[in-house]
């Protein structure tokens, strides 16, 4: 009779390392290799499922996203992790997601680990952009971390992509402005991405 309930404490003990997650933790009480997915708890041993930001490819790892990447899920077995789209940076490891680029910056490519800020005569004046807008005739864009372009005031004049300000016209010369700023990130008429 004792070898029956040892083969039956067996085959009940093999359905739970098969078992799906259990308990408020998400842990398989069982200390056995884990599956794909899970890793074992350094304190317990305990098969415990693979936290958003990490994958768990062999079931005895638990490995970080890295800088520029993210991993929303949990429960990940396969990695690499996904890069970060471009307008979204992520400069820490082991993150589930991406933070979108400030006001006045930009990230151009997926996978960025930080983001670049708008420089003279460049603006960007909504979060989570690939891109900056130029000034064009008759604003300015002054210094780094421009959100907006400056019309230039009555008699006064710049280039497209302008960083150094506005310029006095001369008393006879007609100051064009031509600028409109339009929503939704988009550049307004007369500017150009980059």
């Amino acid at each position: 009779m004792l070898f029956s309930i040892s083969f039956i404490s067996t085959l009940m003990l093999a359905s739970v390392v098969q078992a799906a997650p259990s308990g408020p933790d998400n842990a398989l009480e069982v200390r056995a290799p884990c599956q794909a997915g899970y890793y074992p708890n350094s304190k317990n041993g305990v098969c415990t499922v693979c936290p958003a930001g990490h994958y768990c490819p062999d079931g005895q790892s638990l490995s970080q996203c890295g800088t520029g990447q993210y991993q929303d899920k949990t429960g990940i077995a396969k990695g690499p992790c996904p890069n970060c789209p471009s307008g979204q940076y992520q400069p820490n490891q082991g993150q589930a997601n991406c933070i979108p680029a400030p006001k006045g910056a930009y990230v151009l490519n997926a996978g960025a680990s930080s983001y670049n800020v708008a420089s003279g005569g460049s603006f960007q004046g909504v979060m989570g952009q690939n891109h900056t807008c130029m000034t064009c005739c008759g604003y300015s864009a002054v210094g780094n971390n421009n959100t907006v372009a400056t019309r230039c005031a009555k008699g006064t004049y710049a280039w497209p992509g302008s960083g150094s300000g506005c310029t006095n016209a001369k008393a006879d010369c007609v100051v064009p402005a031509t600028c409109t700023e339009l929503a939704n990130g988009t550049c307004p008429a007369g500017t150009r991405d980059h």
